[in-house]
């Protein structure tokens, strides 16, 4: 889809995806909370809020990315480059903060 001169972008669209990626992640990491750390016998048993750190970090820094693609959503083609990037460092940040946020405390799955 080619935008010209007298058509305009359609913002809903643009702007929908990078919010529902970053309301899914912090969703995600906001259930992973209640996931129980692995606690091992050679080592100490980590602190009941050892996932809250990585949570706080990597949703924060979803928030500029996200902001990156709401600014950029009205604009036309020169800024493209601007919204592929922004999608990029949305989704590597996303996966890397679930991963950071479910291993930080000794990944589990409880079984009951």
């Amino acid at each position: 889809m080619y935008l010209d001169a007298t058509t305009r972008p359609n913002v809903r669209a643009r702007v929908l995806p990078a919010t529902g990626i970053s309301l899914a992640t912090w969703i995600v990491m906001w259930c992973a909370q209640s996931i129980p750390t692995l606690c091992a016998l050679a080592n100490p048993c980590p602190p009941e809020d050892v996932r809250v750190a990585p949570a706080l970090l990597f949703g924060g820094l979803l928030l500029v990315p996200t902001g990156a693609l709401i600014l950029t959503a009205r604009t036309g083609r020169s800024w493209a480059w601007m919204r592929t990037l922004s999608y990029v460092v949305l989704v590597g940040l996303a996966l890397g903060g679930l991963g950071a946020v479910l291993f930080s405390g000794g990944f589990t799955v409880p079984l009951v």
